[in-house]
């Protein structure tokens, strides 16, 4: 009778609970049975571990977990059954205590290497542990003994998806082989290959899934798209062409044909279509402006769409005043066709509609700072930090203005600002280091140097700088011209570079070596009085007083505010 008593009893607890699943034939194995009653003299072993069980399994249900798992080792005292360590494993992980549950998870699949349902616990286990290796290795192996199992196929696929997706490409596709094309599935391989920038093979997937949902509108404009970005443009054009035959007036799609035929180069065509759209009222400026960014894409490999694209952008201001986006636009055509006109009053613009926005106060500004006009830039940025204090290229942009203009303690005080935001740019540490080396601080100028350096090594315009800030204090000479040939190896034709290696020539007293340096960086042109009056020092100490001066007046003709050099012209001497 105690086995009847057994049989009946466990499927009710395999009913109610789920925790427990182990042989159809012989729950508890009776090899295991009879090593059980053998260790305790009986058959009572198998009677203790069924009764530790069946406790093990009413504390479960009861949501007793810890009281569970010590029932269940209990019955693993009489009987070592897979079972019981898959039991043990499920409430250790509801306990999210990983490492146990993997362990018995473990031991299961050991004990019973051919049941499935402890490898894909085993697998669950795992992936909940963030092991996501351990588990696409029992997932493969589920599939490698069992190929029906497509939910398998699917959790597989997701593991590698995120890490490894080529590998979930793999998986997905033979998804579609062994099971045939799924919707779900293929959406995954869209997105997987969409991201792999592999836009073809991405439209591939959604035409197929379009054969599963012919009338889905939602997504043949994103088959179309696709195509786009494929540059797939008579596909596309395909697409849209049977999408407006359906929505005749579903002005995206008119738009995205529009766009299409402009990629082709069918200009006039494309024209029209887009006319169309933007003499609406009913238009939103989005469309609009999508239609616009069309064009200004296309300008890139066609300048002569410049003119039809800044008309079209013009159109777009004048119907939506306030919208920022077409003058951005607008500034964007100025600075390719370089009208700067246009440029700094669309940007202007766009700082009225839209202050958050950095780049209209960067390019603004830029104009200028090409012209060399600091006092503008200066006053176009002292306006863009106080909206945007914490960017990076409105507190540089500013600081480098405001050194032009000898505002050093300005200068600095946003300069470090810059630094604070973005403490590894070498190029703010190096203009701060400039700044103090001006200042006549040259400790904090020489740190700053030395720190740029460790950043970048190799880069010419620090090396210059600090080996001619060594060279004017006649300091670490050696040093300073082993930076400063490395920086004119860089740059062999830069007057600067040239510049500086011929004064530290001059400083370690090799003359006619400083005299080539010196000259070549004249002769490279758009020099300062600077250069002239080193090279009028170079000629006093080559005792040709007659050169010195000449370049001395040299210097003074572009520096005529310039008392010490007056004063070295007048004594005619160094």
């Amino acid at each position: 009778m105690r086995n009847v008593r057994f049989v009946w009893i466990l499927p009710v607890f395999l009913a109610l609970q789920g925790c427990w699943i182990g042989s159809e034939t012989d729950p508890l194995g009776k090899g295991k049975q009879q090593e059980a009653a053998s260790r305790e003299g009986t058959d009572g072993g198998n009677d203790k571990a069924l009764q530790h069980f069946v406790d093990g399994a009413t504390q479960e249900m009861k949501g007793n977990l810890a009281q569970a798992i010590l029932e269940y080792q209990d019955a693993l005292r009489y009987d070592k059954d897979p079972a019981i360590y898959f039991a043990i494993s499920k409430c250790y992980s509801q306990l999210t205590k990983h490492s146990l549950a993997i362990d018995a998870a473990r031991e299961a699949v050991r004990l019973a290497p051919d049941e499935l349902t402890y490898r894909r616990n085993l697998a669950d286990i795992s992936a909940a542990a963030f092991d996501f290796d351990a588990a696409a290795e029992q997932f493969e192996e589920v599939i490698k003994r069992d190929s029906t199992q497509i939910d398998a196929w699917y959790h597989l696929a997701r593991i590698y998806q995120t890490r490894k997706p080529l590998r979930a490409l793999e998986v997905y596709e033979r998804i579609v082989e062994r099971f045939g094309p799924e919707w779900d599935v293929l959406l995954q391989i869209a997105d997987i290959q969409n991201k792999l920038g592999r836009f073809d093979r991405a439209a591939e997937a959604l035409r197929q899934m379009t054969l599963l949902d012919p009338s889905n509108k939602e997504l043949k404009k994103t088959l179309g798209q696709t195509y786009v970005r494929a540059s797939q443009f008579d596909s596309a054009l395909v697409v849209y062409s049977d999408l407006r035959e359906v929505y005749p007036d579903d002005l995206e799609i008119q738009a995205e044909l529009a766009g299409v035929r402009l990629s082709r180069g069918e200009y006039t065509q494309a024209a029209r279509e887009f006319d169309t759209s933007l003499d609406r009222d009913s238009v939103s400026a989005d469309v609009k402006v999508r239609i616009g960014e069309m064009y200004f894409a296309q300008m890139g490999k066609d300048s002569t769409l410049a003119p039809v694209t800044r008309s079209m952008f013009e159109r777009i201001a004048r119907v939506h005043p306030d919208d920022w986006r077409p003058y951005w636009f607008l500034g964007a055509i100025g600075s390719v066709t370089r009208d700067d006109s246009l440029t700094v009053r669309s940007f202007k613009r766009v700082t009225e509609l839209a202050s958050w926005n950095p780049d209209a106060w960067v390019y603004l500004s830029s104009v200028f700072l090409g012209k060399n006009n600091f006092e503008e830039v200066v006053r176009i940025l002292e306006s863009a930090v106080k909206v945007l204090p914490d960017d990076f290229r409105v507190n540089f942009f500013l600081g480098i203005s405001y050194s032009r203009l000898n505002r050093n303690t300005d200068a600095a005080r946003v300069l470090e600002r810059a630094r604070q935001i973005n403490a590894k740019d070498v190029d703010v540490i190096a203009q701060l280091a400039l700044v103090y080396d001006t200042m006549k601080r040259p400790e904090e100028s020489d740190n700053l140097y030395e720190e740029a350096l460790r950043l970048d090594p190799e880069n010419h315009l620090v090396l210059n700088n600090y080996a001619y800030s060594l060279a004017e204090r006649n300091l670490r000479l050696e040093r300073a011209l082993e930076m400063s040939r490395k920086a004119v190896e860089a740059q062999p034709e830069n007057a600067s570079y040239l510049d500086t290696i011929g004064w530290i020539y001059f400083r370690l007293g090799q003359y006619t070596e400083a005299e080539t340096y010196v000259k070549k960086a004249i002769s490279k042109g758009e020099v300062n009085a600077v250069v002239y009056e080193h090279l009028g020092d170079i000629y006093y100490k080559l005792n040709q007083k007659d050169l010195a001066i000449e370049h001395w007046n040299m210097a003074l003709k572009l520096d005529e505010n310039n008392s010490a050099l007056r004063d070295k012209i007048a004594r005619g001497s160094i």
